[in-house]
């Protein structure tokens, strides 16, 4: 049985900084209980493990300028209705909001393959986003003027989920504009099984431990791009932990797991039973972990994606 595999892009090298530990990073970040989960300062503590050069304080305020422009606009006392209009407003229209440099999606490089693209301080510089770092931005602001949002996810893709006073859910699409998207529009345009929606695997509204924990994806992209898997594993089994039916993030496991295999031993063992005793159980456990992440990704109705 070959081993299962899901390459991910190798990123743009980073400049020279100094490396936090990312697995005690994201664990201390979703160690606090859930009343003090902050979208915006988790996002930006785990885009910080992958650049630390970066200006955070500066991001926030950014983000904080943003929710205050969209406040105003929105006027006092404004239903739900009106500041969701306001943050459409200071994201994609022109206007001194946004120093008249509206934010826009990067068909360049739509699915954030260079991974420095999700993060939310190449967002805010560049204005050019794509389906990790737009929703995260508009529930950032929507968030600070009191909407009720959180982040779902469809195959390959990440959209906001708004709930209105009255308990009724809604999809905006941030790569549109945040306008209404329906639930069967995501069906037809990113095909996923009946099993994977009713596993809760796409189209669910996220807990916000779920959403700050897919948040922390971005972390486990990097290092597999950077080629350190073990960190990649630690990394993606802590997001399980608060995040269980992140497929992905299984499958991403799975593949650390075969790099492992093919770095430490395919290479240099090309028969199996050339290991060294002593390293076999090491050889056995990535190989079973490698199958069960991918039988559980599986089982949850996770599909590879078809070119």
């Amino acid at each position: 049985m070959g081993l299962g595999l899901l390459l991910v892009e190798r990123p743009v090298p980073a400049a020279v900084h100094q490396p936090l530990d990312p697995a005690e990073s994201v664990r201390s970040i979703l160690a606090v209980p859930d009343s003090q989960l902050d979208y915006a300062r988790a996002k930006l503590a785990f885009d910080r493990i992958i650049d630390t050069s970066f200006n955070a304080d500066a991001t926030f305020a950014e983000v904080e300028r943003l929710a205050t422009h969209a406040t105003a606009l929105a006027g006092a006392g404004a239903n739900d209705a009106a500041k969701l209009a306001a943050v459409r407003r200071v994201i994609y229209t022109s206007g001194a909001w946004n120093g008249n440099r509206p934010f826009s999606y990067d068909l360049a490089d739509p699915l954030g393959q260079n991974v420095r693209n999700k993060l939310l301080s190449t967002y805010l510089a560049t204005r050019r986003g794509n389906c990790v770092s737009m929703p995260i931005l508009f529930l950032l602001v929507g968030e600070r003027m009191g909407l009720n949002l959180s982040l779902s996810t469809a195959p390959i893709h990440v959209f906001v989920r708004y709930t209105d006073p009255a308990g009724r859910e809604m999809n905006l699409e941030t790569t549109s504009g945040g306008h209404p998207a329906r639930t069967l529009w995501y069906r037809q345009q990113m095909p996923m099984s009946d099993r994977a929606v009713a596993s809760g695997l796409y189209l669910r509204t996220l807990t916000r431990r779920e959403a700050v924990a897919l948040m922390a994806t971005t972390v486990m992209d990097f290092l597999m791009g950077e080629r350190r898997y073990q960190e990649a594993i630690e990394v993606g089994e802590i997001i399980l932990q608060h995040n269980p039916r992140d497929a992905l993030t299984m499958v991403h496991v799975g593949s650390a797991d075969a790099e492992l295999m093919r770095t430490e031993f395919v290479e240099r063992y090309p028969d199996p039973a050339l290991i060294p005793p002593a390293m076999r159980a090491r050889y056995a456990m990535l190989a079973q972990r490698n199958r069960q992440m991918f039988q559980a990704a599986e089982a949850l109705g996770w599909e590879e994606p078809r070119n």
